[in-house]
C-alpha cells in the first residue's frame, strides 16, 4: 500500500531538520513527491531494479568505508545518519515505475541468478514504508533527546497509518486506540531506554576492567574513563596510617606525555624491580626521611595489574608477586601472584621521583593549536607568572563548566576538545585534565596527563576506604618551580555527581566483602596460621590417618565362592581345559569373543555333532556355576566336562 501524499517528502525533510542537514533533504523530498504529480511512468524490468539496488549497495560499502577511515568509534552512527541517502535510488526507482512495486528478489543476490523460484517472481513489495522508517531511524542519530523527536514520531506514525485503518471502526474509536498506544510506547521507550543504560552500565563495567587486565598498555583514548564510571564494583580496598576522614586520597596509575587525534600517549620503558630474596619487598625509589604507610587489597586480572599508588612510593612490602616493573614516570606494574594482592606501601606524598621535563611534554596537536591559542589569549596568559596561570586556569574551568558524563555531539566541532571548550562547557575529568595540560603546555609550562583513581569512600563495616570503579580520575601533572606536582581543575562537585549518578547496591557489596575476606582468609590469614600453627594443626589429621591406615591392615578380604585364582578355577571348572585343547588344535578363542560366539564360530569345522552338543552343555553348566548359586561345584564333574574332555583327548580328526 502506497504512503500517503506528501508523506515521504514530510519524513524527509524532517530527517534533514533533525541532522542539520534541511539542504540536502529538500531536493529528493522534491523528486519523490513530483512522482505523484507527473504522470510519466517507467517500466522497470528485474535487471533495472538491481542496477538501483546495486548503486544504493555501492553507497552503503562507500559510506562504511569513510566512516571506519575518519571516525572509526562512530561508524554505525555515520551509517545511520546516511541511511536516507544511500537508499534513495531505490525508492526513486519505485515511486517512477510503472508498478510502484520492486520484485523482492533485487534485494538478494543470491537469488537474481536462480530463473526459476515461485515465491520471489510473484513476490513484489512496496517499500515506502520502509524507507520511511529508515529515515525516522536516522533522524534519531541526532539524538536531540527532546519531546520534539517522540511527537513528530507520533504524527508520522499517525499519517502513514490513517489510511490503512479499518472502515468498520469509527474515526474516534481509532483516535482513542492511538492514544492508548501512544501513552503506552512513552513508557516503553522510557522503560526500553533505562533498561538500555542499565545493560550499558553492566557492558561497560565488565569492559572496563580490560584496562586493568592489560598493563601493557601505552595508550588510552578519551572516554575510557567516562566508560569505567558507569559501575559502582569495588575494585581496591585502602587504609592509610595517617587517615583523617573527609580527606581524598589521589591514587596515581598512569602517566602520559603525547596527545593524538582524541589519544594520550606513554613511550617510556619499564625496568625490572629488584626484589630481595626470600622476602616480598621491593625497593622502588631511594628511601626518604619520615615516609608514610598505607595498605591496599586489589585483584589481578589474569595475572597481571597496573598499580594505583599515593605519589613519591619508596617501597613495597608484603607483596607476593613474580615480577614487578617501573618507568619514568613512576608507573608500577606487576605480573604473576595469587588472585588477591596485599601490597604496604611506603611513600613521600610528592612527586619526587618522576622524570624530568622532556619535548613532548611541551608538544601541541596542530589541529588543537588554534582552540588553545584563542583561548589563552582569552585568559590573558602573557606577562603573567606561571603560578598566577595555573590560578587563572583554576578560576577558568570552575566558573565556566559543568561536570557531565554525558557528552553531546561536537556539531561543528573539528575535535572533542574544541566542542568542550567552545561549545558544550561540559564533560568529565579526562576533558577537564587533557584541556589543562594541553593550556599549560601553550602557556609554556611543562605539563602530563596522568589517570588512576580517587579514594575517599570511607566503609564502616570493613574499616577501610573502599575504591569502585567509578571512582577512576584523570588529572593533570605541571612542572612548576623546578618539581612536578599535581593539578585537578575537575569541578570538586564532580565525586557527589558520581555518587548520586551510579547508585551502589548493598546486597552486591555485602557479598563483594565475603568474596574479600575468603580470598584474604586464604590468601593472608590461612598462611600466617600454617606458618605459625601449622604442626600444631596437622598433628591431629595425622594421627587420624594413622589410626584409619591401621584399621584398614587388620580388614581381611573374605573370598566369594567361584573367585578363586586361575588353578582353582582350572581344577573346579574343567572347560578352561576344553578352551587349551581346542586352542592346540588351532581353534582360539579372540581376545573380543564371548565363549558362546567362540564355539558358533568353530562348530561348523567340528563335524562332530555330539561334541558340539556336549561343548555348548559345558558352557552353559560353566555359566551357571560362575554366575549362578544355584550350581554346586561337583555338578560340571561328571557328566558334563568329562564326556566332551573325553572326546578331545581321543585321537579325533578336526
Amino acid at each position: 500500500m502506497k504512503t500517503p501524499r506528501f508523506f515521504l517528502g514530510a519524513i524527509l525533510l524532517f530527517w534533514g531538520w533533525q541532522t542539520e542537514l534541511l539542504w540536502v533533504a529538500v531536493f529528493p523530498a522534491i523528486i519523490l513527491e513530483s512522482a505523484r504529480t507527473m504522470k510519466t511512468r517507467f517500466e522497470m524490468q528485474s535487471a533495472d531494479f538491481n542496477k538501483f539496488v546495486d548503486i544504493s549497495t555501492v553507497l552503503l560499502a562507500g559510506t562504511i568505508v569513510v566512516a571506519l577511515t575518519v571516525e572509526s568509534q562512530k561508524t554505525n552512527f555515520i551509517l545511520l545518519k546516511w541511511l536516507p541517502l544511500i537508499f534513495f535510488p531505490v525508492i526513486g526507482a519505485q515511486e517512477f515505475s510503472l508498478t510502484g512495486r520492486i520484485d523482492i528478489k533485487s534485494f538478494f543476490f543470491a537469488t537474481r541468478k536462480k530463473a526459476e523460484i515461485r515465491f520471489y517472481e510473484e513476490k513484489a513489495i512496496d517499500v515506502s514504508y520502509i524507507y520511511g522508517f529508515f529515515c525516522l531511524m536516522s533522524a534519531a542519530s541526532a539524538n536531540t533527546k527532546g519531546f520534539l523527536y517522540f511527537s513528530s514520531a507520533v504524527l508520522f506514525f499517525a499519517w502513514g497509518l490513517w489510511p490503512m485503518r479499518s472502515r468498520r471502526i469509527p474515526p474516534a474509536g481509532w483516535g482513542v486506540c492511538m492514544l492508548i498506544v501512544i501513552l503506552i510506547g512513552y513508557e516503553g521507550q522510557a522503560f526500553v531506554r533505562a533498561a538500555g543504560r542499565n545493560i550499558s552500565h553492566w557492558i561497560m563495567s565488565y569492559y572496563a576492567r580490560y584496562y586493568d587486565s592489560n598493563p601493557f598498555k601505552t595508550y588510552t583514548s578519551l572516554g575510557e574513563i567516562g566508560n569505567q564510571k558507569f559501575s559502582g564494583a569495588i575494585v581496591l580496598r585502602v587504609s592509610f596510617d595517617d587517615y583523617v576522614p573527609g580527606k581524598i586520597y589521589l591514587l596515581h596509575g598512569s602517566t602520559y606525555n603525547r596527545f593524538s587525534s582524541s589519544n594520550w600517549f606513554a613511550k617510556y620503558r619499564f625496568e625490572r624491580i629488584e626484589g630481595k630474596k626470600g622476602s616480598n619487598f621491593w625497593q622502588v625509589n631511594p628511601s626518604a626521611e619520615n615516609p608514610r604507610k598505607m595498605t591496599q587489597y586489589f585483584r589481578l586480572q589474569k595475572g597481571k595489574a597496573v598499580l594505583n599508588l599515593p605519589p613519591g612510593v619508596i617501597d613495597i612490602s608484603e607483596m607476593k608477586t613474580g615480577d614487578c616493573g617501573k618507568n619514568a614516570m613512576q608507573v608500577i606494574r606487576i605480573e604473576e601472584g595469587p588472585p588477591l594482592i596485599k601490597a604496604v606501601v611506603s611513600y613521600t606524598g610528592s612527586l619526587t621521583y618522576d622524570a624530568l621535563p622532556e619535548p613532548d611534554d611541551y608538544f601541541i596537536p596542530i589541529k588543537e593549536r588554534p582552540i588553545l591559542e584563542a583561548t589563552a589569549q582569552k585568559l590573558g596568559f602573557e606577562n603573567k607568572t606561571e603560578e598566577e596561570i595555573l590560578k587563572t586556569i583554576h578560576a577558568f574551568f570552575l566558573s565556566e563548566f559543568t561536570y557531565s558524563l554525558e557528552l553531546k555531539g561536537k556539531g561543528k566541532s573539528r575535535t572533542p576538545l574544541e566542542n568542550f571548550l567552545f561549545t558544550t562547557k561540559a564533560g568529565h575529568c579526562e576533558f577537564f585534565a587533557t584541556a589543562t595540560v594541553l593550556l599549560l603546555r601553550q602557556a609554556g609550562i611543562p605539563a602530563r596527563y596522568a589517570t588512576g583513581f580517587i579514594a575517599h569512600e570511607y566503609s564502616s563495616r570493613e574499616d577501610r576506604l573502599v575504591v569502585r570503579m567509578r571512582d577512576a580520575h584523570a588529572w593533570a601533572k605541571v612542572f612548576v618551580n623546578g618539581q612536578w606536582r599535581n593539578m585537578d581543575t575537575t569541578p570538586p562537585s564532580f565525586l557527589n555527581f558520581d555518587t548520586k549518578k551510579i547508585p551502589t547496591s548493598r546486597l552486591q557489596d555485602l557479598f563483594s566483602f565475603f568474596r574479600f575476606e575468603l580470598s584474604r582468609l586464604r590468601h593472608e590469614t590461612g598462611v600466617i596460621l600454617m606458618e605459625t600453627y601449622g604442626l600444631w594443626l596437622t598433628l591431629p589429621l595425622g594421627i587420624i590417618l594413622f589410626l584409619r591406615l591401621r584399621r584398614a591392615g587388620q580388614i581381611k578380604r573374605i573370598p566369594e565362592p567361584g573367585r578363586q585364582g586361575k588353578k582353582k578355577k582350572d581344577k573346579a571348572s574343567g572347560f578352561y581345559r576344553i578352551e587349551e585343547i581346542l586352542s592346540e588344535k588351532g581353534f582360539p578363542r579372540y581376545p573380543y569373543e564371548t565363549y558362546t560366539s567362540w564355539l558358533k564360530r568353530i562348530a561348523p569345522y567340528l563335524d562332530d555333532k555330539e561334541l558340539t552338543d556336549h561343548l555348548f552343555l559345558a558352557l552353559e553348566h560353566h555359566n551357571q556355576w560362575r554366575f549362578g548359586k544355584n550350581l554346586s561345584h561337583a555338578s560340571l564333574k561328571q557328566p558334563t566336562v568329562s564326556r566332551p574332555l573325553e572326546l578331545l583327548q581321543k585321537s579325533h580328526t578336526i
